[in-house]
């Protein structure tokens, strides 16, 4: 597969480079989820979606191999695997490197890694991790925007299925987002200053019980673009409850925020039967028992990870009661703050 026009990093990096070590965050979506997908925000003017990065993620490191066409992977606890740098049907590690690295091939060691269906950007952070590390062993980069546009396309082929773009941008960037979605492409707004108030109210488990996002986000998909007004009804008011979210963010009204959230969750329920579970809503219904303002589905639901939007004091008591409402598999994911990363022998990028 050939690779997009790529712009050079000032330096041929081939040479001397013994490996590049990346971090790509995951993310937690407080409101406006689905409507990244095209042409939904199409339907639905003035669609934001509001995340936030989370202190995990995916960590791998990455070598040069320069007499071999082949991607070799090793997977935490696992034997390596060696693919040809192609795309491969529900293989997205080989089809990001050979987009990104048309020549050669590439060793991938993953350090860390996301929860396989948590509900947190996983596959889209992981080819994001992917593309970061063989840009720079290749000496090029691209720009976020032109990033994004390319892995959106990948992953859809290789899995099949619609892809929007909120889960790559928090892997690239950062931080807190107000992703808005406008004919043409998409904006970002970041939130700087409000990260870390963001934490300090934010609880995420992740339930044990993996989700299978694209199938959840098909099937409303295709009923909004067949037209059903309950689910353009139920898409509507989440748009709207997202545009809440990112005003009460930005005036640091925690209250605010937690209606908005909960109110997104309420409509998102109607989107599709596959959108909640019961695992899902006892773990819920634990923390807002525990003083939770509102609490959500991350990602499309189904399964995964929820998020608990909370008061700094009641904020330690609602993790533990939603922790103990869930199976036994769960656990608490880190929300601190934790940025992008890039090293290239021993220097930061």
């Amino acid at each position: 597969m050939p690779g997009p026009p790529l712009e050079p990093m000032g330096m041929n990096l081939w040479g001397p480079l013994t490996g590049v070590d990346v971090f790509a965050p995951g993310r937690a979506d407080l409101a406006g989820g689905t409507l990244d997908l095209w042409p939904l925000y199409c339907f639905h003017p003035g669609a934001v979606t509001v995340n936030v990065a989370l202190g995990e993620g995916v960590r791998l490191r990455a070598w040069r191999l320069p007499d071999e066409e082949v991607v070799r992977l090793r997977l935490p606890g696992a034997t390596p695997v060696e693919f040809k740098p192609a795309p491969v049907p529900g293989q997205l590690v080989p089809a990001v490197a050979a987009a990104f690295v048309p020549e050669g091939g590439v060793e991938l060691a993953v350090v860390e890694q996301l929860p396989f269906g948590s509900g947190l950007g996983g596959s889209s952070v992981l080819a994001v991790a992917v593309a970061r590390a063989c840009l720079a062993l290749a000496g090029r980069r691209l720009s976020p925007p032109r990033l994004v546009a390319l892995l959106k396309d990948v992953e859809a082929a290789v899995l099949g299925t619609p892809t929007g773009c909120q889960d790559y941008y928090p892997a690239l960037l950062g931080g807190a987002l107000a992703i808005q979605l406008v004919p043409g492409g998409e904006r970002m707004e970041r939130l700087v200053r409000r990260r870390r108030w963001i934490e300090q109210r934010l609880v995420v488990i992740y339930t044990g019980a993996p989700h299978h996002s694209g199938m959840v986000n098909w099937e409303v998909y295709r009923r909004r673009v067949d037209g059903d007004r309950l689910v353009a009804a139920a898409l509507g008011e989440i748009a709207a409850a997202a545009r809440e979210c990112r005003a009460a963010i930005v005036v640091r009204n925690e209250r605010a925020v937690g209606r908005a959230i909960a109110a997104e969750w309420q409509a998102r329920r109607r989107l599709a039967p596959e959108v909640s579970t019961p695992e899902l809503e006892r773990v819920i219904e634990a923390g807002l028992g525990a003083g939770a303002l509102a609490g959500k589905a991350c990602g499309a639901g189904g399964g995964g990870s929820v998020l608990l939007w909370t008061v700094p004091a009641d904020r330690e008591a609602v993790a533990a009661a939603a922790l103990a409402a869930a199976g036994e598999d769960a656990r608490r994911v880190s929300t601190a703050a934790r940025p992008p990363s890039l090293v290239l022998e021993g220097a930061v990028a």
